[in-house]
């Protein structure tokens, strides 16, 4: 494979890979037309790292990296070789290697890099010379270049065990890092020793391996082990009499969770996180499911922990590893995140539906799984779309999965209602407006829709939409916009599931996954179902979800819209079926129509209820009414 054939298959690669994916998501802010990454991937400093996702690349304004495209930030960024960012990009990009490209990765392998050695203390160019490299920088090193990294809070067994050392490089002294394995130096970080040394971190070329990762075979059963972002942090907890493993940033925990996995003896190991304190750190320990040290909040980690409070650490440590034996105590939930849930929950409380008479009821909307369930001409959609768009018009954030009906169709409903809001007489329907009759009205609503229209999100649904497509969604637009939005699912019984299950199995783990989604990520997620035919002519109760059994006792709230027709004397009567279908048929004909909204279960308030509508099925418009 020529050089020339190699370019443009690697342009051919990156063309399918996104550079924001290969980025810890909690680190991104929208800024315009970029993404701001905050700390830097590269330096750990705030406010130069950008991305361009219209030429998927990515530059620093301060000049710790260069800059480019996916390879170059598999190289640069990620720090790997040529052949293994080679490797990866096929990875990523989902193409396997051809045997020519075998052929040239194996021949970059065996090239010699390139490295600078200007510098008396500059590393040489093969990783099997920096074992005696760091020898020599140990052994000839001052008392005064030592006396930095005493400073740090590394005791001096741990600087010899290391071999941590300084170097005298081209851009100045640095911290020596290196990280062992089978007696030999496979690796190594230099850190600047001043503040204005830029970049903060500078590697050895290749992979990356973790520092101290051998751990996970060594480690006892039961034994703890920490999880640290950089190695002087690894350092203060072994400090401390523990085992630490560093990942060298967040960004690689991956590797971390593929050692645990290929490593079964490591089931019995206690893992804790002691990242940064900050957001990042506890994202990136929120998606490990690990426990995390608590580090005291004026510290940004746990090495400047250790350097303030050298005898205070060692005590909350050693207290904090023991509870992590018993890491869902009650006591410990108490302390630490009791207070902080009791005022996260009562922001619900002024979350309301825009249904008066449903809010009065009600109290609030709080996170959780909500269902609701009717037959057919009972308005199931138009019910939840308005109370989304109310939700929308109070300021909250709406996402619309609708898997039935079109953005045409639900925005004209919109329409529609609030031109039948503004003036009934003269309203404008919504298959008149989708007809392409946009008169005055039509105008006006769409003007006062405008606003609320910015906060309404609809994704019209396919066979590709599953649980799971729908949950990055929301993951993804809650990154982008720093909100906490309320979901509406339109409906469950035609959402993508395994094929390998039965009607029945499929509904019931597509019900658990989506209260799944409202647990983790703390929001309201609304989902319409039908029921069971057998209970069309009956009043609706927890038999009509039956053929999705798992809604009794999954579902935080379950709504049941019927027609008030059926609680008329004639439904009382046995052996009146054919009574009981003309009067259905004529309450589903009847325009408006008389809803009521059954609630039968309800986690939060009061546990059940009814409340009265008119439903105007011409202008998509539900309005609540007193019996």
């Amino acid at each position: 494979m020529q050089k020339g054939e190699c370019s443009l298959k690697i342009a051919e690669l990156e063309s399918k890979v996104s550079i924001l994916s290969l980025i810890d998501h909690s680190r991104i802010k929208k800024e315009g037309k970029t993404y701001r990454v905050n700390p830097c991937p590269v330096c750990g400093h705030n406010d130069h790292f950008t991305v361009y996702p219209e030429t998927n690349s990515y530059s620093s304004f301060n000049g710790c990296c260069q800059g480019g495209s996916v390879y170059k930030f598999l190289l640069e960024v990620e720090g790997l070789s040529e052949s293994a960012a080679f490797e990866r990009l096929h990875e990523l990009a989902g193409e396997p290697l051809t045997t020519a490209e075998e052929n040239f990765r194996e021949n970059k392998k065996s090239a010699k890099p390139h490295r600078p050695t200007k510098a008396e203390g500059e590393a040489p160019g093969q990783a099997a010379n920096y074992t005696a490299w760091v020898n020599k920088l140990y052994h000839k090193q001052t008392e005064q270049e030592k006396a930095y990294i005493i400073k740090r809070g590394v005791p001096k067994e741990l600087i010899e065990k290391y071999k941590l050392c300084i170097a005298d490089m081209e851009d100045g002294k640095r911290a020596i890092l290196p990280v062992w394995a089978n007696g030999e130096v496979v690796y190594y970080t230099a850190r600047a020793l001043t503040k204005d040394q830029e970049p903060k971190y500078k590697n050895a070329s290749g992979t990356a391996p973790l520092f101290n990762i051998e751990h996970i075979k060594t480690a006892e059963k039961g034994e703890t082990i920490v999880i640290t972002e950089g190695i002087f942090d690894a350092l203060s907890i072994e400090a401390e009499g523990y085992k630490a493993i560093a990942l060298g940033g967040t960004q690689h925990a991956g590797k971390l969770i593929k050692a645990i996995e290929e490593n079964p003896e490591a089931k019995g190991i206690i893992f804790l996180t002691a990242f940064d304190n900050d957001e990042a750190g506890k994202e990136a320990t929120h998606k490990m499911g690990f426990k995390a040290l608590d580090i005291p909040a004026q510290y940004k980690d746990v090495n400047e922990w250790r350097i303030a409070e050298p005898g205070a650490i060692r005590e909350s440590i050693r207290e904090q590893i023991k509870n992590a034996t018993r890491p869902d105590a009650v006591s410990e939930y108490l302390d630490k995140a009791f207070i902080t849930d009791i005022e996260k929950f009562k922001t619900y409380k002024d979350k309301k539906t825009g249904f008066y008479n449903l809010d009065k009821e009600m109290g609030g909307l709080y996170a959780g799984l909500y269902v609701v369930g009717g037959i057919s001409s009972v308005g199931k959609t138009t019910f939840a779309h308005q109370l989304g768009d109310q939700l929308a018009e109070q300021g909250e954030h709406v996402i619309y999965f609708s898997l039935e009906q079109s953005k045409l169709e639900l925005v004209s409903k919109s329409l529609a209602r609030l031109t039948a809001k503004m003036d009934y007489d003269n309203a404008v329907t919504g298959i008149s407006i989708r007809s392409g009759y946009i008169p005055e009205q039509v105008i006006k609503a769409a003007e006062a829709y405008q606003e609320t229209a910015k906060r309404v999100n609809i994704i019209e649904g396919n066979f590709n939409t599953t649980v799971e497509s729908m949950r990055a969604y929301i993951e993804r637009y809650m990154l982008f916009n720093q909100v906490k939005p309320v979901v509406v699912i339109d409906y469950l019984q035609i959402i993508p599931g395994d094929p390998r299950l039965g009607d029945k199995q499929r509904v019931d783990s597509i019900v658990t996954e989506l209260k799944r989604i409202s647990r983790d990520l703390d929001i309201t997620v609304f989902v319409i179902s039908s029921l069971n035919r057998g209970n069309y002519l009956t009043p609706i109760d927890f038999e009509s979800f039956k053929e999705s059994g798992i809604i009794e006792y999954t579902a935080d709230v379950i709504w049941g819209l019927q027609l008030q027709a059926i609680n008329d004397e004639i439904f009382n009567k046995e052996g009146k079926i054919k009574e009981k279908r003309e009067k259905i048929k004529q309450a589903k004909a009847a325009d408006p129509r008389k809803i009521e909204l059954v609630c039968l279960k309800n986690r939060n308030g009061k546990p059940s209820f009814s409340c009265g509508f008119t439903y105007y099925p011409k202008f998509d418009l539900f309005s609540p009414e007193p019996f």
